[in-house]
């Protein structure tokens, strides 16, 4: 069992963890046709991509946890930038 929920939207699934919304990802299919999911705020030409809806649970959760963290003890961006890399989860395509 998950411990992430998930609710259905037009576009995408909105992603609970403990009952607070954490983000939003969105189905694409791979060139292979395999599904994947990219994170909601993710625009990019070529986004990152996660084989599993946990597996893009989990890198929003990560995100939102380095967001807090960087509230809580201001962080500047480089080092927010530093720590992501330090914590990213990993995706099923490369970079």
């Amino acid at each position: 069992m998950s411990k992430f929920r998930f609710k259905s939207r037009d576009v995408g699934h909105d992603v609970y963890y403990r009952g607070k919304l954490i983000g939003q990802i969105i189905p694409l299919k791979e060139a292979t046709g395999r599904h994947c999911f990219r994170l909601g705020f993710d625009s990019s030409r070529d986004p990152r991509t996660y084989r599993g809806m946990d597996r893009a649970a989990e890198a929003l959760y990560e995100i939102s946890q380095l967001t807090a963290k960087s509230k809580k003890s201001k962080w500047s961006t480089e080092v927010l930038i530093v720590q992501s890399w330090a914590a990213k989860p990993a995706a099923s395509s490369p970079m």
